[in-house]
């Protein structure tokens, strides 16, 4: 793990859930913060919020989704830090639903930022930190979603296993190239955050039309309410923060914040081997603390 005291310290999705529980940490230890977020009012409420404790930060309200906004905001973090140190490529959103009955809109959104948004991190970011030849770091978050199968939520599924493998590709070229920069992939199970509510940051022209009857169905909504109880019945966000940074000091790929996510990984693994069709995955209550 990499001192970063001194050093910049970018984070997309700041305002709110892992990227402002990252925020705070790296505040505590020194860094110099850029932080991103749609969310201007939720944005400006923990630059504040760090200000006053004597952090250096200062903070742009981005879409990830929107290519040039990333680049801007790279730019101006070197710009005005130097170098980053850390990289977290964190900004998600998600909606519950049934694969075909979910909108096309629903698909451009959350694929937006989940994927494009992850890239265009990447792209903006990655060459400026491998110019400044230092000891980096690159952590984009996608879920234990990511390696299991599911359909709660089809489109953000999707969209997790694509970050697992994007940065999979990215360590790869990283040492291929010979780069002094390590990425990681955090994969949390369910974390005590907001990302049930991201629906608040959609934007306008992505909305959904208000006639669609689908969403005003017992499917939808139950799909939805499951994904509700997971987060609000996660662990708390803080526990979390202590977990990457533990994988961090041990320089673990895939972080993960379940104590044993295996089991589950193991069996998507096996169905793939064993040429077996994918079944349904329900959610236990007893098994979300």
């Amino acid at each position: 793990m990499i001192n970063l005291n001194g050093r910049g310290v970018a984070i997309t999705g700041a305002a709110s859930g892992f990227g402002m529980g990252m925020a705070k940490r790296c505040a505590k230890m020194g860094a110099k913060l850029a932080l991103a977020d749609i969310d201007a009012p939720g944005l400006k409420t923990i630059e504040t919020e760090l200000k006053s404790e004597g952090a250096i930060v200062f903070s742009m309200v981005i879409d990830t989704a929107k290519p040039e906004q990333m680049e801007s905001f790279a730019k101006k973090t070197f710009e005005t830090y130097g170098d980053v140190g850390l990289f977290f490529n964190n900004a998600g959103v998600e909606i519950a639903g049934t694969t075909w009955e979910l909108s096309a809109k629903d698909w451009q959104w959350v694929f937006g930022v989940n994927v494009l948004g992850m890239a265009y991190g990447i792209h903006s970011f990655i060459p400026r930190m491998i110019a400044e030849d230092k000891e980096a770091l690159i952590i984009n978050t996608s879920s234990l979603a990511g390696l299991v199968q599911g359909n709660i939520s089809p489109i953000y599924f999707s969209g997790k296993h694509a970050v697992v493998a994007m940065t999979e590709s990215l360590e790869i070229d990283l040492r291929e190239k010979n780069t002094k920069i390590k990425s990681y992939v955090f994969c949390p199970r369910f974390v005590k955050t907001q990302l049930n509510t991201s629906g608040r940051n959609r934007p306008a022209e992505l909305q959904n039309d208000p006639n669609d009857s689908y969403y005003q169905t017992a499917d939808h909504k139950q799909k939805q309410a499951m994904m509700e109880y997971a987060v609000h019945n996660g662990i708390e966000l803080e526990e979390s923060i202590d977990m990457v940074f533990n994988a961090l000091e041990q320089d673990k790929f895939y972080i993960h914040t379940a104590p044993e996510p295996w089991p589950s990984v193991q069996e998507r693994c096996d169905k793939i081997i064993e040429n077996r069709r994918p079944g349904e995955v329900k959610i236990d209550p007893n098994t979300q603390k």
